[in-house]
């Protein structure tokens, strides 16, 4: 990953900043990939299903941090009020309910962290486990940058990295989780042995072992979308690719391939 990123002859002072979410955006569409790092479109505002989602990971990573010492609405009224004070996209969000509606998120969070406790056993210490943890890979004298959110991260290495999600499976998620075994891997030296979306409502688990095979795929991937930002850059007109996912760029009005009526 050096030598290919050392000759493509980044500018570190521009780096390339990458996550789970532009990889995610530069498959659908490389137009939508080029608006995102130009930082298009309107600020980030909660809705329903985001706001249940942070809420359900504060509350996951305090109960992780307590040791299950406290029950569940007691767990998710802390996670709340901490988000309140210190999330201002959350605190926006909160502040515009009503007192019941903010009881329904209280009580879905508290359903969520009880089907949490439900899938995994108490955490013993020594498999250290760390939630909601940051963690960054820098390439070609930082002119590329990797980094990422993991919502659990067990063992002293190798790990193994779990994502919570609220919703449906779907196929993007098992890439997500790849990109997170890279960054581990370049960050810590030591590639995770597993990696595993697990989701909340249906209590399945989305797995997959961590192979040679596994990061070299994922490293072609971080590679292929350091190209397409630099062309990008140098006034290479993106290839568009409509689909639903129009609904969500931010040039979906202007875009002459926009599936967005």
């Amino acid at each position: 990953m050096e030598s290919v990123l050392g000759a493509l002859a980044l500018d570190p002072s521009r780096p390339v900043r990458l996550s789970k979410a532009r990889l995610s955006f530069l498959s659908a569409c490389e137009g939508w990939f080029q608006a995102e790092l130009a930082g298009e479109g309107e600020p980030f505002a909660h809705g329903l299903a985001t706001a249940a989602g942070t809420l359900t990971h504060r509350a996951v990573q305090l109960d992780v941090a307590s040791e299950r010492r406290a029950d569940v609405r007691t767990v998710v009224d802390r996670a709340a009020r901490h988000l309140t004070e210190d999330d201002r996209e959350f605190r926006g969000y909160w502040r515009r309910l009503d007192a019941l509606a903010q009881a329904e998120h209280m009580a879905a969070g508290a359903a969520r962290l009880a089907l949490f406790r439900a899938m995994f056993p108490p955490f013993e210490r020594r498999w250290q486990p760390v939630a909601e943890q940051y963690v960054a890979a820098s390439l070609a004298g930082r002119s590329v940058v990797l980094s990422g959110r993991l919502d659990l991260m067990l063992g002293r290495g190798p790990h193994l990295l779990v994502d919570f999600k609220t919703g449906e499976a779907r196929a993007g998620y098992a890439e997500d989780m790849r990109f997170y075994a890279l960054v581990v891997a370049l960050s810590f030296g030591v590639a995770p042995y597993r990696v595993a979306t697990v989701f909340c409502e249906s209590m399945e688990w989305q797995s997959e072992d961590v192979t040679e095979e596994v990061l070299k795929r994922e490293a072609d991937r971080v590679l292929d979308a350091a190209r397409v930002a630099l062309e990008l850059a140098r006034d290479r007109s993106p290839v568009l690719t409509p689909g639903p996912h129009c609904r969500w760029c931010p040039r979906s009005r202007t875009c002459p391939s926009s599936a967005v009526a």
